[in-house]
Formats: C-alpha cells, sequence, structure tokens
C-alpha cells in the first residue's frame, strides 16, 4: 500500500510540472506575439513617431601650429613660427604666374590644397620697419641673405608682398631675375640706342605680371604720362596717355616692350613726389645684376648687364634717389652667374668631371661665404650701400617642430615611423633644420 501511495504523489508532481511547463511556454509566446505587433505597428504603420536628435557641441579644437589671424597687416611677434593661410583671390594677385617660389612649394599646395606661409621673424622685422619709416626721405633698401641656401628667404619675400598688396602698396616685382641673364626667351637689336639688346619677350612678361598686380590700383590712381614717347619714327605715344594704355599697347607691339618699361619705371618714379601712392620694388637675386651675363650680341660678342635695356632699366629702382619706395631684395648663389674668382672663392665648371675639374672665370656653382660683401662685390656692395641687412636663418627647433605638425596635420608623412619622436629627431638630423632640405626629406618618407 506505500509503495502504490508514493507511485501516485511521483505521477502528481510530474504532471504538476507539465502544466506549469504549458503555461510559461504560453505566457512567452504571448509576450513574444505582443513584442511583434507593437514593432509592426511602429514600422509598418503610417503614423510617424517623433524623432528625439541629441547633438553634443564640441568646441574645434585650434592647431598651436596653424595662426588664427591671416591678415598679414596684423602680424606681429606674437603670430611667430606659425602658418597662416593665403587666400587664392590675393595669391593670384601677388603671384599670378606661379613664379616666387619654387616648383616643390607649389606641388605641395596643390596637395594640400591651401596656400600656408610660415610667419618667421625676418618677414616680422621687415614690416615692423615698414610701419615705421618715414618715405619722405630717399629709398630704403633691405637685403635678405642666409648663411646657406633654402633658408626661406623667397618665402619671406612673398609674405612681404602680401601685406604691402594689402597695404595698397604699388609692386614691383622681379622674380628669379638671373634667369633672364642666363638664357632669355629672345634677344634682338635695341631700336633705341645702338649698341644695347632688347628682350621683347622678358619685358612683356613683367608689363604682364605688373598690370595684374597693380590693375586695381592704377584704375584708381589713373596715372598718365607726362611727356611724349616716340618708339620709332612712325610710333609714339602722346603726353597724358594712361598707363594701362601703355602696357595694352606693349602687348600689340611687343618689340617696344623694352622701352615701354623703361618709359613706366620712369613716370613711376618721377611721380612718387606727388605722395598719392607708395612703391614695394621686390627682386630675387639682386647680385645678379652686378656679375656677368651669358648673352651674346649678333656678332657672338659678349654684353654686360647695363648694355641689356631692361637691366639697365631695372637698376635704375635700386638707386635711392626718390621717395615713397622700399627696396627689399634677396642675394642667392644658386643658378647666379658670379663674378671671377679671387684666392678666397672658389668657382668650379660643373659641366666636367671631378677630375678634371679647373677653375673658370665665371660659373654657375660657388662654394664661397654667402654675405652680402662676397656675392654682391665691391660693385654692387657700393651701388645699394646704405642698406639693411637681415639674415634669414635655417629653422629653429620650434620652426621645424611648427612645419613637422604641419605635415603631420596634411597627411604628408606616410611612414608610421616618421610619427615617432624618433622619426621626427631623424628628419631633423638628415635636414640640418634647412627648410629646404626638410620639405624634401619629407617628400620620400
Amino acid at each position: 500500500m506505500s509503495l502504490a501511495r508514493n507511485l501516485n504523489k511521483i505521477l502528481s508532481l510530474r504532471s504538476l510540472a507539465a502544466q506549469n511547463r504549458l503555461f510559461n511556454l504560453n505566457n512567452n509566446l504571448i509576450n513574444k506575439s505582443l513584442l511583434i505587433n507593437s514593432v509592426q505597428k511602429r514600422y509598418l504603420s503610417n503614423e510617424q513617431e517623433p524623432k528625439i536628435e541629441i547633438k553634443i557641441s564640441q568646441k574645434a579644437v585650434p592647431h598651436f601650429f596653424r595662426c588664427s589671424v591671416n591678415d598679414p597687416l596684423k602680424h606681429n611677434s606674437v603670430h611667430l613660427n606659425k602658418f597662416y593661410k593665403v587666400d587664392e583671390k590675393d595669391l593670384k594677385v601677388i603671384d599670378p604666374f606661379q613664379e616666387c617660389l619654387t616648383r616643390e612649394h607649389y606641388a605641395e599646395f596643390k596637395a594640400f590644397n591651401e596656400t600656408a606661409l610660415m610667419i618667421r621673424q625676418p618677414a616680422i622685422e621687415v614690416i615692423d620697419y615698414i610701419k615705421k619709416l618715414d618715405l619722405s626721405l630717399p629709398a630704403y633698401r633691405f637685403v635678405l641673405y642666409g648663411n646657406e641656401n633654402g633658408t626661406g628667404k623667397r618665402s619671406t619675400l612673398l609674405h612681404l608682398l602680401h601685406y604691402c598688396q594689402k597695404d595698397n602698396w604699388l609692386l614691383i616685382h622681379l622674380p628669379n631675375w638671373s634667369a633672364v641673364l642666363r638664357r632669355s626667351k629672345e634677344s634682338q637689336p635695341s631700336t633705341y640706342k645702338e649698341g644695347r639688346l632688347d628682350t621683347p619677350i622678358d619685358a612683356a612678361l613683367f608689363l604682364k605680371r605688373f598690370s595684374v598686380q597693380n590693375n586695381k590700383l592704377l584704375k584708381e590712381l589713373n596715372l598718365k604720362t607726362t611727356k611724349k614717347y616716340n618708339w620709332s619714327n612712325r610710333d609714339s605715344s602722346p603726353e597724358g596717355t594712361p598707363l594701362l594704355d601703355l602696357i595694352e599697347y606693349a602687348n600689340t607691339r611687343i618689340k617696344y616692350a623694352s622701352d615701354i618699361c623703361g618709359a613706366i619705371i620712369r613716370e613711376i618714379k618721377f611721380q612718387t613726389n606727388s605722395n598719392k601712392y607708395k612703391v614695394f620694388v621686390a627682386v630675387d637675386q639682386v647680385n645678379s645684376f652686378f656679375g656677368p651675363t651669358r648673352l651674346k650680341r649678333a656678332d657672338k660678342s659678349e654684353i654686360k648687364v647695363d648694355d641689356i635695356t631692361i637691366a639697365r632699366n631695372f637698376k635704375k629702382l635700386l638707386k635711392n634717389d626718390w621717395c615713397n619706395s622700399v627696396v627689399v631684395s634677396t642675394i642667392g648663389s644658386v643658378g647666379v652667374i658670379l663674378p671671377a674668382p679671387d684666392r678666397r672663392t672658389k668657382f668650379y665648371d660643373t659641366s666636367i668631371s671631378i677630375q678634371n675639374r679647373r677653375r673658370v672665370p665665371c660659373s654657375l656653382h660657388y662654394e664661397g661665404p654667402l654675405t652680402p660683401a662676397h656675392l654682391l662685390k665691391k660693385e654692387g656692395f657700393y651701388y645699394l650701400e646704405p642698406f639693411i641687412p637681415i639674415e634669414v636663418p635655417s629653422y629653429s627647433d620650434s620652426e621645424l617642430l611648427t612645419h613637422y605638425e604641419y605635415y603631420r596635420d596634411r597627411n604628408w608623412l606616410q611612414s608610421e615611423d616618421a610619427l615617432t619622436d624618433d622619426g621626427r629627431e631623424e628628419i631633423k638630423f638628415l635636414s640640418g633644420n634647412n627648410p629646404r632640405e626638410f620639405m624634401r626629406v619629407c617628400q620620400t618618407i
């Protein structure tokens, strides 16, 4: 009897457990059906529930290598060692033909989709001088030099051009002037004076650059000629001709472009006494004005710089016989035909092998000091004196770090090793803190 009772208890307990399982399963199915119905009603119904968007305001963290002030008129010592962005419209005015810097710079500008220049001490120093100058005195002259090539003299010159363009200066820019003395695009005997040489294409290029850089200012000033100019027995320009019309005339009669350059320079210098405008002259590689050339006459005889029409006219801009003007020039040895060697400097002909290398009267390769006294020589030094020398040194540690971080921000450094502290120190060692070498080292990483 006890066994039968125990069996009945076990069977009753099993039946209760089975009923509980069935009840829980039914409840789960009901909950799932309710959940599915709610989802269907939410996503398949025509009624749309209000969406709640949560916006998190994140303030942009400024990069320490970027300058928040892009107006060069406001640059001072507070903004040193930072990059500022040059507007594309301003760049097309101050450097319309991409001649101020090297091809490497313009390739980077295109890759980065922006034009950024570093604010350095030499540019700020010259800007401070310009702000404090008494322009009623004769022309002030500055010479930018460096103890080695590639320290950033052209970048400094472009920064100064941007400043003066914003300050409504009349710009006269002579970029890479030594290339004209090495290989002119075209040369012909002068129509004005026998024995001189005209380079009409180079003169027309200068006039085009001058008109683009100063088109707005020339229209406002409405400068006109103060005398009659005779270009030939039949062609002449009467007194009162606007300078813009004179430039347009040079485009149609290009053989007179060299003489028209001289006329425009004469009028600009003569009319500065009226105090209507200020003139900023920027000359790259000014020491090429005081050395030999590789241009020749029709009889294959050598020609001096003063016998080239536009060179003779441009040298008049370097004098201090006019007012309301500032002349900033650079000196260098790259691509410049330098004078005959002396005992202290070394000139070599790089067109022959090292074993047969010898001293030559002039060459494009120079291994001497890069100071104004050595590059300008006696003639150029006394021609520009008195002038203010401004040294453009290599990068300091903070400037190199700024340039390095700018490259990192632009994703220019592809190697992972270059993004480490050891990689940065190796780049610094390979470049020797030279800006040009720093660019070239980073291009290969």
